[in-house]
C-alpha cells in the first residue's frame, strides 16, 4: 500500500477508504505522523488492519495507533467497535494476553539519595518474582479459589492484605470487571491460572525501576504524585497463560459455529460470532474473567515490589502510591458518538489504552477532572511516558490511545528472521541494570534485525492528534524481564 491509496484528514490522520477493498465494512483511519506513516504502510499491520474492517457489524472506522505492529490476525494496535448488539465479536480483535496492560507507582523516594542501591533493588526483585514464559508462582492455587480470583480481580489481592484501597480507586474500573463467568473458562486455563498468579511471564513482560525524568504538567503530576528526580515501578503484564488459552478456546469455537450464523472470516484468527449469540456471551464472561485475573496479577507484582523496597530501602515499601493501573487488550460496552448518533457499542481494544477525556463516567475519581491516565511503556530499557487523555479522544478513536512504541515488524516476525542476540548487552551499556531469567538471551530479542521502535514519534503524533495530553517522561534505571 502507497500514500496514493490514501485520504489524509489531518496532519496526524490518514483513512482507507471503505473502497478500497472489496468487503471492508468501515474505512480504516491510521494515526500517524510523516516520520511513521510510510513504516505503517510497508509492514503487515496495514493489511491485517484492513481485514479485521470486514468484520461484520462494524460501524464508524476502524483505528489504527501510531504504535501498530502485526499480531495474530488482527494487528495489535487497533480499535474495531460494533453496534451493540447487533454486531460481531471476534476474540483475535481483542488479543490473546487478554487484559495485558501497566500499572504505574509513584513515590517521593528521591533518585539522588538511593543511588547505590539500584543493584540490589534488582537483584531482590529478580528473587522475589518468577519470570518466564513457564515460571510458576509462590502463590499456588486451588481451582476453586482461581474462581475466587477471575470473579474478583484486584479485590482478592485486598482481601489478602496485598493491597491497598487505594490502589483499587486508582486503576481502571476499580481492578475489577463486572459480570466475570469463570465457569465459562476451560479446565486448560483455570490449571494454568492456579500456577501463574504473581508472575511476571516472558515476551516483552517486565518490571522496571525509573526516574521521573521531566514533568510537563505539573498540576496534572501533583495529582499523580509524579515529581522530577523521584524514582516510579512499573509493571508490564497481563493474564499469562489463563487468558491466552480463554482466547485460543474462543477462536477455536468460534471458527467451528461461524457457518451457523453464515459467517466467513477474512482470516481463521479473526473468527467471530453474532453479540446476541451464546457463544458470544460465553466468551465475554470468559474473558472478563481473564481481565479480572490479570488486575489481579499486577496487584499481586506491586506487593512484592513494595516488599523488595521494604527490604531493601530500610521500609520505604509504604511510600510506593499506584498512579494508575491500565489494560490494552479488552472488549468493553461503551457509549459513543457514530456518525452523529448517540450509540450503544463493543468496543475491541487490541494494544490500545482507553483514554476517556474529563468528566467522562468510568474513570476513575481522582482522574475524572483531568481525564483518565494513559500509561505508554517503551520496549523494555527504553522512555516511557505518562499522559492524559483529552476530549477529542472520544469523537476521534472512540475514547482510545496509543499502548506502548512502535515498530516495523512484530518480535515474533523479528525472531523467525535470524539467530537470536542478547537484548540486554544493550541496556547495560546505556547504564541500565539488567536482570533476566534467560540467562543472557531476552525472549524479546530482535535477531539481529533493526526495529524500528521509537515512543517519542508516538507519543509526539498521540499527542499532535489531540487523543492525550503529555504529563512526564521516565528514565530507566533497572529492568527484570523474563
Amino acid at each position: 500500500m502507497h500514500r496514493t491509496d490514501l485520504t489524509r484528514i489531518d496532519d496526524f490522520t490518514w483513512e482507507v477508504p471503505e473502497s478500497f477493498r472489496e468487503g471492508m465494512r468501515v474505512p480504516v483511519r491510521i494515526i500517524a505522523n510523516e516520520e511513521l506513516i510510510d513504516d505503517i504502510l510497508a509492514g503487515e499491520a496495514c493489511e491485517q488492519a484492513i481485514q479485521t474492517a470486514m468484520l461484520p457489524g462494524l460501524v464508524g472506522h476502524l483505528v489504527v495507533m501510531p504504535d501498530v505492529y502485526s499480531g495474530q490476525g488482527a494487528p495489535v494496535g487497533i480499535v474495531a467497535v460494533s453496534k451493540w448488539p447487533v454486531g460481531a465479536i471476534a476474540p483475535g480483535a481483542i488479543g490473546h494476553d487478554i487484559n495485558t496492560g501497566v500499572r504505574l507507582l509513584g513515590s517521593n523516594i528521591r533518585v539522588d539519595q538511593v543511588e547505590d542501591a539500584f543493584d540490589d533493588l534488582a537483584d531482590r526483585l529478580q528473587e522475589r518474582i518468577p519470570c518466564g514464559v513457564d515460571a510458576e508462582g509462590s502463590i499456588q492455587l486451588a481451582k476453586s479459589e482461581v474462581d475466587h480470583v477471575a470473579q474478583s480481580g484486584a479485590q482478592w489481592a485486598l482481601r489478602k492484605d496485598m493491597a491497598q484501597q487505594d490502589d483499587l480507586v486508582r486503576a481502571e474500573e476499580g481492578g475489577r470487571l463486572n459480570e466475570a463467568e469463570p465457569s465459562k473458562v476451560s479446565d486448560v486455563a483455570q490449571s494454568l491460572g492456579a500456577q501463574q498468579l504473581g508472575t511476571l511471564g516472558g515476551g516483552e513482560h517486565f518490571i522496571e525501576i525509573l526516574a521521573v525524568e521531566e514533568v510537563f504538567n505539573r498540576a496534572a503530576a501533583l495529582t499523580m504524585g509524579l515529581k522530577e528526580g523521584t524514582l516510579v515501578a512499573q509493571i508490564h503484564c497481563g493474564s499469562r497463560g489463563y487468558g491466552r488459552q480463554v482466547c485460543a478456546d474462543y477462536i477455536e469455537r468460534f471458527q467451528e459455529v461461524g457457518h451457523d450464523y453464515d459467517i466467513t472470516p477474512p482470516n481463521p484468527n479473526l473468527a467471530c460470532v453474532p453479540l446476541e449469540s451464546s457463544e458470544a456471551e460465553d466468551y465475554m464472561g470468559a474473558m472478563r474473567a481473564a481481565a479480572n485475573y490479570a488486575y489481579a496479577n499486577r496487584q499481586v507484582l506491586a506487593h512484592r515490589v513494595r516488599e523488595v523496597f521494604d527490604d531493601v530501602l530500610d521500609g520505604m515499601g509504604d511510600r510506593l502510591k499506584t498512579v494508575y493501573d491500565v489494560a490494552h487488550n479488552l472488549g468493553q460496552i461503551e457509549m459513543h458518538q457514530v456518525e452523529g448518533k448517540h450509540m450503544r457499542c463493543y468496543v475491541h481494544r487490541k494494544g490500545a489504552a482507553r483514554a476517556f477525556g474529563p468528566g467522562t463516567p468510568g474513570i476513575s475519581l481522582p482522574y475524572r477532572a483531568l481525564g483518565q491516565p494513559v500509561l505508554v511503556p517503551g520496549s523494555m530499557g527504553e522512555t516511557s511516558w505518562v499522559m492524559l487523555a483529552t476530549r477529542n479522544a472520544m469523537q476521534k478513536s472512540f475514547g482510545s490511545a496509543c499502548h506502548g512504541a512502535g515498530r516495523t515488524m512484530s518480535r515474533h516476525e523479528a525472531n523467525h528472521q535470524a539467530d537470536e542476540v542478547a537484548l540486554d548487552e544493550s541496556l547495560e551499556e546505556k547504564g541500565i541494570r539488567v536482570r533476566s531469567s534467560s540467562s543472557g538471551e531476552s525472549s524479546a530479542s530482535t535477531g539481529g534485525v533493526q526495529l524500528k521502535e521509537n515512543i517519542d514519534a508516538v507519543v509526539e503524533t498521540v499527542a499532535g492528534a489531540d487523543l492525550a495530553s503529555k504529563v512526564a517522561r521516565l528514565k530507566p534505571l533497572a529492568v527484570v524481564h523474563g
